[in-house]
């Protein structure tokens, strides 16, 4: 493992650690699937629990495993989405899965049994997803790992509100933006370099950019009860979002060993 993985995994460490002492599970002010079924996660997630059920991304598929007795997990069905999946969202009765080709929307009004609804496409690209009232807001970031993966980094805006039919309409570029999380009017997005930006979505269909921490270059971030739980490379920092530009609150750094 190098220097980077171990930094990254030590900060991802970090996160998780948080969240089961503040207890993440317990629902969210936005930032997460808004409702309270399920846990909090970040819109990079890999893993989500909807009551007893925990999904994770397993190459082109996603795979179920009944958690209702927690010191026996029992794999359950898997769900083929056919191309590489991304990111995992659940919104309301919904779950949406983030992929290389563009966001999947399934019916899990019965968690044991997510059905296939409709999918938004795009290029090939990395794309989390989150979604409030009725709007799902999704990065694009160029991957220069796979064949076709440019596209211009940007942030679209997608009327769910038909889930059935998807519609983009709102976009706007990016440096390179990867995960975001909603709380309120609020929209906070990591945008690489270029800071964590946050937008007013009063309008939730036209964000506009209000302020940007321009020192931090982030990976993901979680809002909940007030405060932004953020991921770098190398730390996991905390920063009160009541006041504008959120203030930093506090700062663990992974550790600097190679080994």
């Amino acid at each position: 493992m190098n220097k980077l993985q171990h930094n990254k995994l030590n900060a991802v460490l970090l996160i998780a650690s948080l969240c089961t002492l503040s207890s993440c599970g317990e629902g969210t002010d936005g930032g997460g699937g808004g409702d309270s079924r399920t846990g909090v996660g970040g819109s990079t997630a890999r893993m989500t629990i909807v009551d007893d059920y925990l999904y994770a991304i397993s190459g082109s598929n996603v795979q179920l495993f009944d958690i209702s007795q927690p010191a026996m997990p029992n794999p359950w069905t898997k769900v083929n989405i056919s191309w590489e999946i991304q990111t995992l969202f659940p919104y309301g009765d919904y779950l949406l899965v983030g992929a290389a080709d563009g966001v999947h929307i399934f019916d899990n009004t019965d968690p044991a049994a997510p059905q296939y609804v409709s999918d938004f496409t795009h290029a090939t690209a990395v794309d989390p997803v989150v979604a409030s009232d009725g709007y799902a807001y999704i990065t694009l970031k160029s991957d220069f790992t796979r064949p076709n993966g440019f596209i211009e980094d940007q942030i679209n805006v997608v009327d769910i509100n038909d889930i059935t039919t998807p519609e983009l309409i709102f976009d706007a570029p990016m440096q390179a933006p990867e995960g975001l999380t909603i709380a309120g009017n609020q929209l906070f997005v990591c945008d690489g370099m270029a800071g964590l930006k946050v937008f007013d979505i009063s309008d939730r269909t036209s964000p506009v950019f209000t302020t940007a921490l321009t020192e931090v270059d982030c990976n993901d971030v979680i809002a909940k009860n007030g405060i932004l739980y953020v991921i770098t490379e190398t730390s996991f920092e905390q920063y009160d979002y009541s006041v504008s530009p959120p203030a930093f609150l506090s700062k663990v750094s992974s550790t600097e060993s190679s080994s």
